[in-house]
């Protein structure tokens, strides 16, 4: 089942599930550029989205990756590729494009993640009880 998003230029993006070793190598190397951000209580919220936002869009790894996941793709019922995003009009579209993409590869990570947590921290906290 494909995912239905509007894009700036007012084309329709329709994102597909990559296959599980890409999505997979997308939440990984994810991880792997996140994991030196430094959050403390003092941590702004502008300031780790800010972060995040410019490590997902300098991150070489990132992107190769996040073409992987494209093929999965379509924008106005036409494959994704390297010509996609030359007009102009389309460039408007490029970072709404890798975001949902992201965002759809990496969520069924992220949730089990979340749940994961949630049982340790609790664990963690009975433990200390």
């Amino acid at each position: 089942m494909m995912r239905e998003f509007k894009l700036p230029s007012g084309s329709t993006l329709k994102v597909g599930l990559a296959p599980f070793e890409v999505s997979r190598s997308l939440y990984q190397a994810f991880l792997e550029e996140v994991k030196g951000i430094q959050i403390s209580s003092a941590t702004q919220l502008a300031s780790i989205y800010k972060d995040i936002f410019c490590i997902g869009f300098s991150s070489k790894k990132i992107e190769t990756i996040l073409w992987e996941c494209f093929k999965q793709c379509l924008i106005n019922d036409l494959r994704i590729d390297a010509k996609t995003f030359e007009p102009e009009v389309a460039r408007s579209d490029y970072m709404t494009v890798c975001m949902n993409v992201a965002k759809e590869n990496i969520n069924p990570f992220v949730k089990s993640l979340y749940a994961e947590y949630s049982q340790f921290l609790s664990t963690m906290l009975n433990d200390l009880a």
